[in-house]
């Protein structure tokens, strides 16, 4: 694991508040000045003591961070529910040239075979979407996420709970404690379980008052983007893929049962936004189909369906080979953007798995 500062935010120099502050304390630590504004202004709580609270004043003192590390790494940290992450998309490098940590060598011969499939599969004319699922589970990836003085030591629990499990995670624990010192802080903190397991009477599909669950087995991959939304609370057997021993030679594509919950409001706007040609509908075909059930979704309730695409920039790459999806036929026409014949069979082939009134969409659209 790498950690990269980008902006510690802990401090605050006071003087920029407009106060007096006495000579050498014109920076203060924020959990330390919310402390104090919670309470009297001579209170005489050490700093050290303030840290070691498992309470909401150390969410505010933050640092940005840019964390290279592995797939299967980078899923826990968007586990917690307070994530806050912009991820590397896979879709800027060449999947077939992923790098792996040499700790790993001893998959070797399975790491081989994964990388051997996407080359078959790059050489038949696979888009990249579909060849890239053999990634495993121990390739380095990056993100860029806020991670507040609480948030650090939550992690640093888990990790130390992982390493129990699989002495890998103890590289993280020592890079985390290296970068921020939080061992002596951790042991006043709770444990929270973010992979909590499902269960087998668990595994269903169902609406109950205002929140709607919906289960399905799904790649890592897919598992990995579900995650990212905060507002759903995830059960699924990742702890127990971890435990096995083997998941740092697995592929994305490996299935996992999940079971998602949020409200019916929630799982609303995920499902329009998901209905977009250029959010990845194929892949998330299964949750939106069962979610649907519960739900009324309808072609108004696309993200254009005001007459203006919100994903303008990305969808115009998309009638260029720098992207390897297919043009959107709403988009070509919202914005005159004629598709060149070339794109059709993809775009063919991308809504043969969505609602049928893509079909129109594609009548309708001007062909070059």
């Amino acid at each position: 694991m790498k950690i990269d500062i980008i902006s510690d935010d802990r401090l605050v120099k006071v003087s920029e508040l407009e106060w007096d502050p006495p000579a050498g304390k014109e920076n203060k630590n924020l959990s330390r000045l919310c402390w104090e504004l919670s309470r009297s202004p001579d209170d005489k709580t050490p700093l050290d003591t303030i840290l070691s609270i498992d309470a909401p004043v150390n969410e505010i003192p933050s640092y940005v961070l840019n964390i290279e590390c592995t797939i299967l790494e980078r899923e826990i940290f968007a586990s917690f529910r307070d994530h806050v992450m912009w991820a590397r998309t896979s879709r800027v490098d060449a999947p077939s040239e992923f790098e792996v940590d040499p700790y790993f060598d001893k998959y070797k011969p399975e790491i081989s075979k994964l990388r051997e499939k996407i080359d078959k599969s790059i050489s038949k004319g696979v888009i990249q979407d579909e060849y890239r699922m053999f990634i495993p589970l121990s390739s380095k990836t990056s993100f860029s996420t806020r991670i507040s003085w609480r948030g650090l030591i939550k992690i640093y629990k888990f990790f130390e709970y992982l390493s129990g499990i699989d002495e890998y995670f103890s590289v993280g624990l020592s890079k985390l404690e290296k970068e921020f010192g939080l061992k002596r802080y951790a042991k006043n903190y709770s444990f929270v379980d973010v992979l909590p397991p499902i269960l087998p009477n668990e595994e269903i599909s169902e609406k109950s008052g205002p929140m709607i669950t919906v289960f399905q087995k799904m790649p890592i991959a897919l598992r990995a983007q579900v995650v990212r939304h905060r507002n759903f609370i995830i059960h699924d057997n990742l702890k127990q893929i971890i435990e096995n021993g083997d998941a740092w030679a697995k592929p994305i594509k490996t299935e996992m049962p999940v079971s998602i919950s949020a409200s019916a409001e929630f799982w609303k706007t995920v499902v329009n936004k998901r209905q977009c040609w250029i959010a990845q509908y194929g892949i998330w075909g299964g949750i939106i189909k069962e979610a649907q059930k519960y739900l009324d979704i309808s072609e108004q309730d696309l993200p254009c369906a005001g007459g203006f695409c919100p994903y303008t920039r990305d969808a115009e790459i998309r009638h260029t080979d720098d992207d390897p999806g297919a043009p959107c036929p709403i988009q070509s026409k919202l914005d005159n953007m004629p598709v060149s014949k070339k794109y059709l069979p993809s775009i063919i082939k991308e809504a043969s798995y969505r609602p049928k009134f893509w079909q129109k969409h594609i009548n309708e659209m001007e062909v070059l």
